[in-house]
């Protein structure tokens, strides 16, 4: 695995690549648990957990300087809802390796210097190129 930019872990489970192509399931609703910061209660359980960003999914990635993880409805503001770039931020201070897909990210128009600092920019064949490093690979 030479070059491999993944992340070595102590835990007994494979080796697991996590994906997601969705960039919000419900804020409102999943304000008390959503997929990111369920992965970061995988640290360590496994050999090694990276995560993949495809398609809308890339979005948690790009910093925003006007992103309040709040939302008004009617008369109340729910200030609870989950903040996604800090999950993606978090995962990347535990050691994850956090893959971004280079096209969806142009496709969507964003400029790669807005990932989260420690993202890795692939290209979609790279990506996938890389599944057989995995034991699993999650479509989370």
């Amino acid at each position: 695995m030479s070059g491999s930019t993944a992340t070595k872990r102590t835990g007994l489970g494979p080796p697991v690549l996590c994906v997601l192509d969705r960039a919000h399931r419900g804020a409102v609703e999943a304000q008390f648990f959503h997929a990111l910061y369920g992965l970061l209660d995988l640290h360590g359980q496994f050999e090694r957990v990276d995560v993949a960003l495809r398609g809308p999914a890339v979005t948690l990635a790009v910093e925003e300087d006007e992103y309040r993880p709040s939302v008004r409805l009617g008369t109340m503001e729910l200030d609870t809802l989950p903040d996604y770039r800090g999950s993606v931020r978090d995962l990347v201070a535990e050691g994850f390796t956090v893959f971004v897909d280079r096209e969806a990210v142009t496709a969507l128009g964003f400029a790669p210097e807005r990932l989260v600092a420690g993202t890795v920019l692939l290209d979609s064949t790279e990506l996938a190129r890389r599944w057989p490093e995995y034991d699993q690979v999650w479509f989370v």
